[in-house]
């Protein structure tokens, strides 16, 4: 795997994911996005996941990035249409699922905290995250946006 930065689709990972979600009909992308959730949760964290943490992470992006409070995010650039990828509005469901993911994808002591080796960058790709939770939360606790 390429990480060339520390943004949610700064991987070949993500890239790859995001290619192949590009590529799907609109309809089919909510599907591959709550298959990538489910498979990370299924797995619980463990090696044995089908989905690597890249793909959730970028899952995620894609979803903060088509509510309202996440269509300004930064790295939303790299892939100008990604903000019209889902039908509006995003259900609570979908993120609070996004948000469990996220938890069990990346736990605390987990690979990917472990695999940066640079501190600074480790922590723009918590801030990353962190941005990701702070669009997400409010949607999974049912507020309308």
């Amino acid at each position: 795997m390429g990480t060339y930065g520390s943004g949610p689709f700064d991987s070949d990972t993500a890239e790859d994911f995001l290619d192949d979600l590009e590529e799907q009909p609109v309809s089919q992308r909510l599907a591959v996005v709550e298959r990538t959730f489910r498979s990370a949760i299924e797995a619980g964290g463990g090696s044995n996941s089908p989905v690597l943490p890249e793909e959730v992470v970028a899952a995620a992006a894609v979803v903060a990035a088509n509510i309202p409070a996440g269509s300004s995010l930064a790295w939303n650039g790299e892939y100008p249409s990604i903000t019209e990828w889902l039908a509006k509005p995003i259900a609570p469901t979908l993120a609070s699922s996004a948000i469990q993911a996220l938890d069990v994808a990346l736990p605390v002591d987990g690979w990917f905290w472990r695999s940066w080796v640079d501190a600074s960058e480790r922590e723009e790709a918590q801030d990353a995250i962190d941005s990701l939770r702070s669009v997400l939360r409010p949607i999974s606790e049912g507020e309308s946006r």
